[in-house]
């Protein structure tokens, strides 16, 4: 550590001496209309925190350009006739590469010269990019997520510091998982490019939406949505939140690379223009696992376990005059962690010292997407989307007495492919009046294969899942946005998805309303109804009745569904300091649970597909509730410091089929985050920065059933006792985490060193119980401790 620290001072040192000169960095863009998509024109672009002020004009395409802008954090002020004006805050503009923006006006729905303009008035950096959403739902950019301590430029990480969003419930570490509200993970929507993807995390489990290490990268990410709750009605298949994720396009005007060496990935990206004639791009990110290179020259620093992987995304963005927008765009890659035991019994401390295991992931999904401006207040948008997703793990052991022969103990085999299309049309009718309806397609297709012995001299296998086939999910919503004045704002819309595999209905609608009452604070509402099928291997779990052939019980079993309710209160203190309030209520129905009179399974707690698998056949009557309350207090970055206080006070519930209300897993009652950072410029014209970031958590311990340690002792392993499902409570989850980072900006290059540390005082959280037979007693199952994860980034 101390030797890292001498390399962070070297490289301040030699910063300081490099060059006497401000570096200078090109800012451009293009404005369009909010709702319409349509070209602004005329619009007056200004970058208030320099001396004098730089400006610019939009021109006919709506794009601008700002020469010989200094690097550092600036203000960027744009304004137009008969739009609301906005306020870009501490825009990052480094030396390596152009900063390239997108930005949408709203027009205005009252007269300019009803319409006051103060200095002070400043766009709500939380504000989601989508206008249909009035509550549970903000923006988030790149440039948070690597800044935030612990976040380690991943949405997922990064979004675990919102309010409503919990890292308790049955999760470890290095889950990654999004609880929100009380919610199983599995109730979440990854989108990216408008249209739904798999899971976009590595070594994830079957079903669930986590995984340890996201396949996303910052390189190629644009500023993006999270919802959660209530959303609008172009969101289906989703009953607790949705991750609306953008890629951005590449520089069509100048090549720019950046190279990034950390430990846990080597990353490469490479963007820019196939023609200087024409306004086409490309972005492509390409990542490899620094655990795998070192296997390769034959290092293991890790132990038994060995985790690797691999993934790329790319984007390649057509803007043509007459036949509108093409992108073509992808993200994939694969994982594979295994233990392979020593064949040497004398080795063996323990009885579970034969076994080993390989687990594989695939996820792979590759898009086209098009739009086109049917008129100046009208345009298409198609996107047509396949994807793979592929996982196995095999698990075996060794048998002694057969030299150490592997005995495979289980198969487990899930291959997922789907092909979607999602066609939208939106028309702004006028400044008051927008309309947006679209159609959905998925078509799924399996094969599952799921196969397990009951002990561990058996002969055969017992048979969970041995399926192929298909099945298609569609939907259609229809939205309409009235604005019938600035300070009135209501969205209204109706949700439409059938599921063609039990040809099961889900009729939504969803209302949303903003009262803008005074210049600094606003009352929300919103309400609306969601529906999800579970995993495809839910509805082909299988069976046996003694010498019976094998049935498929929950084949017919309806969509689980929650009715959302929102109330919201927005204070917006200053032009950078606001505070927000959300009080909810969730009503969930049509819950499947296990169909037996005493059962108290209920799919509400199952964190992947391996939570059901073994169950009994279910049905349709289970309910659950989740309420609480949301609070965040927030300062955006101005002057060089930030910080983000989110708190969550909540209960969720679930009553199974023997009627009894319990807490759900995910029920850890409250949470806690506080955050915060600072910038320092440094060197002699204070061209690089410093920053250090610093975060705590705090939260109610995980959930689990209590272990009735008599009936484990006489079995063998752990027997949880009846009727008290996730009664117990851990003692409370807490963490500290620290980051640093230090920018050097150089002329026409930027080099950036990072160190996140996560749990710096190396807190064990306890992550679950269980019976151990050879202390013969009940243990923990502790979460990780202290992790330091070091980069170096090369932006050219």
């Amino acid at each position: 550590m101390r030797n890292l620290f001498f390399c962070l001072l070297l490289l301040a040192i030699g910063g300081q001496q490099s060059y006497a000169q401000i570096q200078t960095q090109v800012i451009r863009g293009n404005i369009k209309d909010l709702d319409s998509k349509m070209e602004i024109a005329g619009a007056t672009i200004a970058v208030l925190t320099t001396d004098p002020i730089i400006g610019a004009v939009s021109d006919l395409d709506g794009e601008f350009r700002l020469e010989n802008v200094p690097v550092g954090r600036h203000d960027i002020r744009i304004t137009y006739l008969g739009y609301e004006p906005i306020t870009m805050s501490s825009i990052v503009v480094t030396s390596g590469k152009e900063l390239v923006l997108s930005i949408n006006l709203q027009e205005s729905t009252v007269k300019m010269e009803e319409v006051t303009i103060s200095a002070e008035s400043a766009q709500d950096k939380s504000k989601p990019l989508n206008d249909m959403a009035l509550v549970s739902a903000r923006s988030f950019s790149v440039e948070e997520s690597q800044r935030y301590a612990a976040g380690l430029s991943d949405p997922g990480r990064m979004a675990q510091n919102f309010a409503g969003v919990s890292v308790g419930g049955g999760e470890g570490d290095l889950s990654n998982a999004i609880v929100i509200r009380g919610n199983s993970s599995r109730g979440l929507l990854w989108r990216l490019e408008g249209i739904e993807i798999p899971n976009p995390n590595h070594f994830s489990d079957v079903g669930s939406s986590g995984g340890a290490i996201s396949m996303l990268s910052s390189s190629t990410l644009a500023t993006s949505d999270f919802y959660t709750g209530a959303f609008p009605s172009e969101f289906g298949n989703a009953v607790s939140g949705v991750f609306d994720l953008n890629l951005r396009n590449g520089n069509n005007e100048k090549r720019e690379f950046s190279v990034m060496i950390g430990i846990l990935g080597l990353a490469a990206s490479a963007e820019g223009y196939f023609s200087k004639k024409s306004k086409a791009s490309y972005l492509v990110n390409y990542r490899y696992s620094t655990l795998a290179a070192l296997k390769a020259i034959g290092l293991n620093p890790v132990g038994d376990v060995l985790p690797t992987y691999q993934d790329v995304s790319f984007k390649v963005n057509i803007p043509t005059q007459k036949f509108g927008t093409l992108s073509l765009w992808g993200l994939g890659g694969n994982n594979v962690a295994n233990i392979h035991p020593a064949e040497d019994s004398a080795t063996w401390k323990y009885n579970s010292d034969n076994w080993g295991y390989t687990a594989k992931n695939h996820m792979g999904v590759v898009g086209l997407s098009h739009r086109i401006m049917l008129n100046k207040n009208s345009y298409f948008k198609t996107v047509i989307a396949a994807s793979s997703e592929k996982n196995s793990y095999d698990d075996y052991w060794l048998d002694v007495e057969n030299n150490y022969t592997r005995v495979v103990d289980e198969i487990d085999l899930f291959n997922n492919a789907t092909i979607r299309a999602n066609l939208s049309y939106t028309n702004k009718l006028s400044a008051k009046h927008t309309i947006k309806t679209g159609l959905i397609f998925n078509h799924l297709l399996f094969n599952f294969e799921y196969k397990e012995k009951d002990s561990l001299r058996a002969a055969d296998f017992r048979t969970y899942l041995d399926n192929d086939g298909s099945a298609q999910l569609l939907q259609g919503f229809i939205a309409w946005k009235y604005r019938p004045h600035n300070n009135w704002t209501i969205n209204s819309g109706v949700h439409y998805t059938q599921f063609l595999l039990n040809n099961s209905i889900s009729v939504e609608p969803r209302l949303a309303l903003k009262w803008n009452m005074a210049s600094k604070h606003a009352l929300s509402l919103a309400a609306g109804i969601h529906s999800k099928p579970e995993h495809l291997a839910f509805y082909f779990v299988e069976q046996t009745h003694g010498n019976q052939s094998r049935s498929q019980p929950n084949k017919n079993i309806d969509m689980q569904k929650a009715a959302h309710f929102v109330l919201g209160y927005d204070w917006q203190i200053s032009s950078s300091l606001r505070l927000k309030a959300e009080a909810y209520y969730q009503q969930l129905y049509d819950v499947p649970v296990e169909n037996l009179p005493n059962s108290s399974n209920s799919i509400i707690n199952a964190n992947s597909i391996w939570d059901i698998v073994d169950a009994s056949a279910a049905s349709n009557d289970g309910t659950g509730r989740n309420y609480g309350l949301d609070l965040t207090f927030e300062k955006f970055f101005d002057k060089q410091y930030y910080f983000l206080i989110t708190g969550s006070l909540f209960e969720s519930k679930f009553t199974p089929k023997d009627g009894v209300e319990y807490s759900t897993r995910f029920n850890t009652n409250y949470q806690l985050n506080m955050l915060g950072g600072k910038e320092f410029k440094v060197g002699k014209n204070r061209n690089n920065v410093f920053a250090l970031n610093g975060k705590f958590l705090l939260a109610g311990g995980n959930r689990y059933t209590p272990i009735d340690l008599a009936a484990s002792k006489l079995a063998g392993y752990t027997i949880f006792e009846d009727g008290r499902d996730f009664e117990a409570q851990a003692a409370a989850y807490y963490r500290f985490d620290l980051s640093l980072s230090f920018k050097i900006n150089k002329k026409r290059t930027t080099h950036t060193l990072m160190l996140d540390i996560q749990n710096v005082t190396n807190h064990e959280n306890v992550y679950s119980m269980y019976y151990n037979p050879e202390s013969n007693s009940i243990e923990k199952y502790l979460q990780n401790g202290i992790f330091p994860v070091l980069n170096y980034k090369f932006e050219f």
